[in-house]
């Protein structure tokens, strides 16, 4: 490695950012830099390379954030996110606090071409967000949200989780559609599209970005607007961590006011076939303003239930002549509706899929709920595993639907829904690899109804002609834009685009 071209171009992407950061850790102790040692890492090409000691200290040094090496306070904090089963060593870990750390950290992983993963929220179950002996670039310290009323905008930072850019924009009655779990991370579910209750009415969340501020893998930081790189911001729209880090972005936030009409029935396990039947029926006629899912539940002893609710996301009392239908339907076991709160509603499932259980899920999208794959979800339903079995349907389409695919590198807006097969259990258990070949089996009986995948909710186990034939007829220029700005594909953790004639 050049380590002078390493470290001057560290100090000219500080100075070009012209971005004064007070630094969060004032100056490294000479203990913890001398503590620091060579550092053997793996290469993008699976070989191995020392890190010297001399080029560690001169990067901790540099920091606004902090290194963290395998044997530092905070490193295991750092490298784990949402899924427990995910546990792997990176070889050092930059938490970046900066644009210029960002770059400093890009630099050293282009020049010693080492695996990289890039850690938002940390919230997806394949667990790209961290690799074995590789370096993790961790954005948690990068928290700022900033919104201006006037403008109708957010600029977020990549560290910063959806609770927080709801909690910023709900101040103003405003808000992004984005997501349904609070503590996943705005960037990552931006990036592969995102997509929320909100949906229906005003797009994806990466269909409201108004510009990204990232560094690519040369280590230059561009800014990608619908006029200035145009063809980075279509990529960057949906085609996922493929073309750089992401150190801020814009919103274009909608003025929704903070009290929603919400609700739903529970029915018994045994009315899943009748339930599933409805919505088939239904979920076409669904105006825009109303968003509809259905979760089913199996548990080990063979109960569980059916739950169905219902987001309006316009004037309460015309929600409520909409919701009619879905109100009476059938004899529910159980049922509510009611105003409630945007920020309450976004976190109401956090506890359901908190951090640090053992996930495991297939997910994809269909084009109707067909009786065939109705076929499929009651006879999963009816063969208990020995954890609880989840199959979740999410309306899509609306607004989703009526932007041109090849407006974005995002290329499944003709999806009705999203289908997601799976379960969680709180801690590792000795038959949990048949639990997931169990899974995959269950999900060969849905597969055939599916048309494509949400590109956040992979499993991890996807080859590379299912991201290929997934991103259709956008593959191509996504391909020719990874060339243009990674043609080392140093930006491989996610949904991998090779780049060029690599494709």
């Amino acid at each position: 490695m050049k380590r002078r071209f390493f470290v001057e171009s560290t100090i000219a992407a500080a100075a070009a950012a012209s971005l004064p950061l007070e630094r969060l850790f004032a100056a490294t102790t000479a203990e913890t830099l001398k503590a620091i040692g060579d550092v053997d890492a793996v290469t993008l090409s699976g070989g191995s390379t020392v890190i010297r000691r001399a080029v560690l200290r001169e990067l901790a040094r540099s920091l606004d954030g902090q290194l963290l090496l395998p044997t530092s306070a905070g490193y295991d904090k750092a490298r784990l996110g949402w899924n427990g089963m995910v546990d792997r060593r990176p070889a050092l870990i930059v938490q970046c606090a900066s644009v210029a750390d960002v770059t400093a950290a890009v630099n050293l992983a282009r020049e010693y071409q080492l695996l990289t993963a890039i850690k938002g929220g940390g919230h997806s179950a394949s667990g790209l967000f961290v690799c074995e002996r590789g370096l993790q670039l961790d954005m948690s310290l990068m928290q700022a949200v900033s919104v201006d009323p006037k403008a109708r905008s957010a600029r977020v930072e990549p560290g910063v989780l959806l609770g927080g850019v709801d909690v910023a924009t709900q101040a103003y009655g405003l808000a992004v559609p984005a997501g349904v779990v609070s503590h996943t991370g705005a960037a990552g579910l931006t990036l592969g599209g995102g997509f929320g209750k909100l949906s229906r009415k005003y797009g994806l969340t990466s269909d409201n970005v108004r510009y990204f501020d990232l560094v690519t893998a040369s280590g230059e930081l561009k800014r990608a607007t619908v006029s200035e790189n145009p063809d980075l911001y279509w990529g960057l729209r949906g085609g996922g961590g493929n073309f750089g880090v992401v150190t801020a972005f814009e919103y274009q936030l909608h003025p929704v006011g903070t009290d929603f009409l919400v609700g739903g029935n529970m029915y018994p396990l045994t009315a899943a076939r009748d339930v599933h039947n409805f919505y088939a029926d239904f979920l076409p006629t669904a105006p825009d303003e109303l968003s509809c899912s259905v979760t089913s539940l199996c548990l080990p002893n063979g109960k569980g239930f059916v739950s169905a609710s219902y987001f309006y996301g316009g004037d309460p009392a015309q929600g409520e002549k909409v919701v009619q239908p879905l109100k009476n339907f059938g004899k529910p076991m159980s049922s509510h509706g009611e105003l409630q709160k945007y920020v309450d509603l976004q976190k109401a499932t956090d506890r359901q899929v908190a951090h640090g259980q053992q996930f495991y899920q297939k997910a994809g999208f269909i084009n109707a709920l067909t009786p065939g794959l109705i076929d499929a979800i009651v006879g999963i339903l009816g063969d208990p595993k020995p954890v609880p079995t989840n199959v979740g349907l999410t309306q899509l389409g609306g607004a989703i639907g009526r932007i041109d695919t090849a407006s974005s590198a995002y290329a499944n807006r003709g999806a009705a829904a999203q289908i997601v097969l799976g379960g969680s259990w709180p801690k590792p258990l000795p038959n949990g690899r048949e639990i997931i070949d169990a899974y995959r089996s269950d999900w060969k009986t849905i597969a055939p109804f599916t048309d494509g995948f949400y590109v956040n909710n992979m499993a991890g186990d996807e080859v590379n002609k299912e991201v290929r034939d997934n991103f259709g007829a956008n593959y191509a220029q996504l391909a020719e834009l990874k060339k243009k700005y990674d043609p080392g594909n140093l930006f491989r953790l996610n949904p991998n685009v090779l780049p060029g004639a690599e494709a």
